[in-house]
């Protein structure tokens, strides 16, 4: 199972939490692809995304609260991700009967925890850090 590396972690415990739980559902998902476990991925996909969408709503709810400036910025960066996730969806519904869908399915949820995480939510982490949550 993976882990975030203490650099990439928020020192907020909401969004640590959210990005771990992010994480292990798609290290899930992963294991699932290297399984061969019939079915699973396209259920198991969309549960993801609708976490991740939950996600983006207590980031963005959280960084009104604490004042963040660029909240708008960063709300407009979670739309983006929309398109991520409509093409991960559509990987997940090919995944379990074709095997190169399944390894750009896990290259894509890498890619899309990395997106949030790295070249987003890192631009914030010493604004929250340093407010009272």
């Amino acid at each position: 199972m993976s882990e975030l590396s203490k650099s990439f972690e928020m020192e907020c415990e909401i969004l640590d939490r959210d990005h771990q739980e992010l994480m292990q559902q798609i290290d899930k998902i992963a294991a699932v692809i290297d399984g061969n476990d019939d079915g699973r991925c396209a259920k198991l996909t969309p549960e993801m995304i609708k976490f991740a969408k939950q996600h983006f709503t207590r980031e963005e709810a959280l960084l009104i609260k604490v004042g963040y400036p660029d909240v708008k910025k960063h709300a407009a960066h979670h739309q983006n991700l929309d398109h991520k996730m409509e093409t991960i969806l559509e990987l997940a519904a090919m995944a379990d009967e074709n095997s190169l869908a399944g390894e750009k399915l896990k290259s894509a949820l890498k890619f899309f925890l990395a997106d949030d995480i790295i070249d987003a939510d890192l631009d914030f982490k010493s604004f929250v850090k340093d407010r009272d949550i």
